[in-house]
């Protein structure tokens, strides 16, 4: 519709220019007043026809700037419900973790103590049935505080589960918004350089009656250039927004698919390590109870039971994680001619095996996270699940959970960051993630990325390594 308006106003200038010939040298005075007149009335004329047309496209832009206005308002709130969910995030896993100390070290209290004998004893030897209906109610007022703290712990531990979920949500949504802010700011330079056309156009239809029209035409052609060229930036714009999309959906296909494998392999690796657990749990109960013959040497037993089952576990554990090393290793050897950084991370995330053990991948959702823990999956590098687990995060809080270690600059190794210049963007409270291919002479890094802005398996080069750590799995 635009286009064929500001057609018919270049059409009524062509024809206000041919209906406005100067008369001869020799013409009649009062001839020429009289074509001079009707120039003149022909331009009041088109002048309504085009203010009109001016005063749309003004229209549209402020209708623009007042959309990109909101968009930054939203933008900064679900920055700060980020912050905030973070530092809710934050302090009910320390909740959490000074709640598992506790009824940690009462359990420990209570098989050294051998707490159930000395309830009874209490009860047996009360004084009187006062006394001993005093301290049965002591008894059940202490069984339910520690229920009440189980109870708490459980739902504390779903409030994290949610609030991270929210988090992510806030993530794809504050990109999302910021992706529309830039498309929005593409759409007012169009705009605005559609307005200038108008604009000018308006002005040469004026001018033509009064001779001016060569300055405003040439003027008129830059702006038809410039709108054009806005036009064709507009154009390869949203073809690059879909094609982004269009990667996206083939990466959430993939990862949905690598989820199902993982949890598929999972679940036939740990069908032997469970019957292994059984077997030896048996035995342990078995040993302890055909050596009860004193209350001495029954605490003794029960307390070696305790140990040997908790021990067994741990043991089935360290096995699996050996083997699945193991595998890692080699996997990554094969291909270690042409990927020298994969083969360290291997390598180095072999000697605990915390991330040797397939699992679903925690950080699905097309994100910076998801794209590097897809990365090392396929080196057989399953990484846990970190909380809070935002790119940026990745820095403190995975070294702090043991779930990575802290390298120097390498390719193949993590780099996590807040910075700008490495973002992509300023004022991100998520931060981002991405792998290091090359270190630069001059201090900067090449890195291979994903997640939404950015496209599956886009690279950049000489990025600034100022605020960015490195890290590896452990």
């Amino acid at each position: 519709m635009k286009k064929k308006l500001i057609s018919a106003i270049l059409m009524s200038t062509v024809v206000l220019s041919a209906a406005a010939p100067l008369s001869g040298v020799y013409a009649d005075t009062n001839s020429d007043i009289a074509k001079q007149d009707a120039t003149i009335a022909s331009a009041q004329s088109a002048k309504a026809q085009a203010q009109s047309q001016v005063d749309a496209l003004q229209s549209k832009v402020d209708k623009l700037e007042s959309e990109q206005s909101a968009t930054k308002e939203k933008l900064a709130q679900i920055k700060a419900q980020a912050e905030s969910l973070n530092k809710q995030i934050e302090a009910l896993n320390k909740s959490i973790s000074e709640r598992t100390s506790a009824l940690e070290a009462q359990a420990r209290s209570a098989q050294v103590n051998n707490s159930a004998t000395n309830y009874l004893d209490a009860v047996v030897n009360s004084k009187s049935l006062t006394d001993a209906i005093q301290k049965v109610t002591a008894i059940s007022t202490v069984s339910s505080a520690n229920k009440q703290m189980l109870e708490q712990q459980k739902k504390e531990q779903q409030e994290v589960k949610q609030k991270s979920d929210d988090v992510k949500k806030n993530y794809n949504q504050f990109v999302k918004l910021s992706q529309d802010l830039d498309s929005q700011a593409k759409e007012i330079t169009s705009q605005q350089a559609e307005l200038k056309v108008a604009t000018l156009n308006y002005q040469a239809t004026i001018t033509t009656a009064q001779d001016k029209k060569s300055d405003l035409l040439a003027q008129k052609a830059a702006a038809e250039a410039a709108a054009k060229k806005a036009a064709e930036k507009q154009a390869a714009y949203e073809a690059q927004q879909k094609k982004a999309a269009e990667a996206q959906a083939a990466a959430t296909a993939a990862t949905n698919k690598a989820v199902a494998e993982a949890k598929a392999t999972s679940t036939s690796a740990n069908i032997p390590a469970s019957s292994s657990v059984s077997a030896a749990s048996s035995s342990s109960n078995s040993s302890s109870t055909s050596t009860a013959s004193s209350s001495s040497s029954t605490a003794s037993t029960s307390s070696s039971s305790s140990t040997a089952n908790s021990s067994t576990p741990s043991s089935s554990s360290s096995s699996n994680s050996s083997s699945s090393s193991s595998s890692s290793n080699s996997s990554t050897s094969k291909s270690g001619s042409s990927n020298t950084g994969s083969s360290n991370n291997s390598s180095n995330s072999g000697s605990s095996g915390i991330n040797s053990t397939p699992i679903a991948n925690p950080y699905a959702g097309g994100g910076c996270t998801d794209y590097v823990w897809q990365h090392f999956a396929a080196q057989g590098i399953y990484i846990r699940n970190i909380m809070p687990g935002n790119g940026g995060q990745w820095a403190s809080n995975g070294p702090a959970q043991g779930v990575l270690h802290v390298v120097s600059a390498a390719p193949g190794v993590i780099a996590s960051g807040f910075s700008t210049d490495f973002v992509g963007y300023a004022g991100s409270p998520y931060g981002h993630v991405a792998i290091v291919t090359a270190v630069n002479s001059d201090g900067t890094i090449d890195v291979v990325e994903g997640g939404s802005g950015f496209g599956w398996g886009h690279t950049r080069s000489h990025v600034s390594a100022a605020g960015v750590t490195f890290l590896m799995p452990n």
